[in-house]
């Protein structure tokens, strides 16, 4: 919640689950890329609340909501937990099935799904952390 949002509206809320049988269900209504939800200790819906969004520019809770998104993912690596981020918004059918699943106000859009636990084990690390060639200075 420490991240910016458009005008300072705070236009997120969080739903955390980590009731088991919960979990599978978020899994089915996200399809199979949310596999890791079965397996995680918490999941949470990062929700975007377009009655709190900034009124001449409501668009700008998805970027919000990427923003706390990535704040947690980020703290909790800090921590030595594991996450993965789980799409949902814009796919239209998986923000219905989990606005359907917990009975959401049509004000309140499902944005993503990040599953946390702790790794089974060390991850070995494929991708550099920095990468010069997508770094450009002063031109292209």
């Amino acid at each position: 919640m420490a991240g910016p949002t458009c005008a300072n509206k705070r236009d997120w809320s969080f739903l955390i689950v980590r009731d088991k049988a919960m979990l599978d269900k978020m899994a089915d209504a996200n399809g199979r890329p949310a596999e890791p939800l079965r397996h995680c200790d918490v999941g949470i819906l990062i929700l975007g609340d377009l009655d709190r969004a900034f009124p001449p520019a409501k668009d700008y809770w998805v970027i919000d909501g990427a923003i706390a998104g990535q704040n947690m993912i980020l703290t909790a690596e800090g921590l030595g937990i594991g996450s993965v981020w789980l799409g949902t918004w814009p796919q239209m059918d998986r923000v219905e099935n989990q606005r359907m699943l917990f009975s959401l106000p049509d004000s309140v859009i499902p944005h993503s799904v990040i599953a946390f636990g702790y790794p089974a084990e060390d991850k070995n690390d494929e991708h550099p952390d920095y990468e010069e060639s997508q770094v450009h200075f002063e031109k292209w």
